[in-house]
């Protein structure tokens, strides 16, 4: 059920004489996370029952010198004299996992705080072990220091000496937040429920949907117009970047007849108004049909 890790393994971060080397470790130079991993990781922090960090297994594909961090799930573990964790409970959700997405690979694991320790080491070690490759370790500072919670990623390398290992060395590497559109969606749902007193935000129609893209594409319509006039003005520099930009976006759109594009987007609207004009008719007409059941 447990897996135990000696302690003969411990955290290593300044250099020793010049006899001792560090072995190279995962060679990783960035690492990727979509917002659902932390979502869960909080949601985990959030159900613990005890003031005990939480730990568990992070989820994605591996490249070349990259990770992308999926999906995560909890693992039950104990720190104290001996460091535990629940193999049969791990490999149980693994199997689960890829049910569900079976081209997800263990790439590494997480865990709640601030700092690591001797245990990080030892949960370090046990996942080094059931992937065989250097993992990542997710750290999530929910003690919230400083006011901020950091999120950091760390990739490990091992101290040795005449071919006997001695301790670990955690080294950072870069993180990012990468979102599918769907995934940047609900985030922006959710920064908006931020604002009320409930934390809920109520998701917007078609109609408003529809409505906030237009708003938004005539907004960046208006600044990227505003900035070529003052460029033509000599009221700021050019910069080539944004002129290569905005000469490769105006040259992929095709080339349309603004009568055609207007009948076009009038055509689509109406479409769209008609299928929501015909869901909402269904939908009278089931309550109404449910009503009379009632009566009947």
């Amino acid at each position: 059920m447990e897996c135990g890790v000696h302690n003969q393994f411990f955290n290593q971060s300044k250099n020793m004489d010049g006899s001792l080397y560090l072995k190279s470790g995962g060679g990783y130079v960035s690492c990727k996370m979509h917002p659902v991993v932390l979502f869960n990781i909080l949601d985990h922090y959030s159900r613990r029952n005890d003031g005990q960090r939480v730990i568990g297994t992070l989820t994605g594909s591996i490249s070349e010198n990259s990770i992308e961090i999926r999906n995560c799930f909890p693992v039950p573990h104990t720190e104290g004299e001996q460091v535990g964790v629940d193999m049969e409970f791990h490999h149980n959700m693994l199997d689960l996992h890829h049910r569900v997405s079976p081209k997800e690979v263990i790439v590494g694991w997480y865990a709640t705080g601030s700092e690591i320790n001797e245990a990080s080491v030892m949960l370090h070690e046990f996942y080094w072990r059931e992937i065989n490759h250097p993992p990542i370790h997710l750290m999530v500072d929910t003690n919230l220091t400083d006011y901020s919670m950091a999120i950091k990623a760390f990739t490990s390398n091992n101290i040795t000496f005449n071919d006997k290992a001695l301790g670990s060395q955690f080294l950072p590497i870069p993180l990012a937040i990468q979102t599918f559109e769907a995934e940047k969606l609900g985030v922006d749902v959710l920064m908006k429920g931020k604002f009320n007193v409930n934390g809920s935000e109520r998701l917007l129609s078609d109609l408003e949907s529809l409505e906030s893209s237009v708003h938004k594409l005539q907004t960046m319509l208006d600044t990227a117009s505003d900035y070529v006039n003052k460029v033509l003005k000599d009221e700021v520099p050019m910069n080539n970047n944004i002129g290569r930009f905005l000469a490769d976006t105006v040259s992929s759109l095709p080339k349309i007849d603004p009568s055609s594009l207007e009948k076009m987007f009038n055509n689509s609207l109406q479409d769209l108004l008609l299928v929501v004009y015909l869901a909402n008719l269904t939908r009278t007409q089931l309550t109404l049909a449910e009503k009379l059941q009632r009566v009947v």
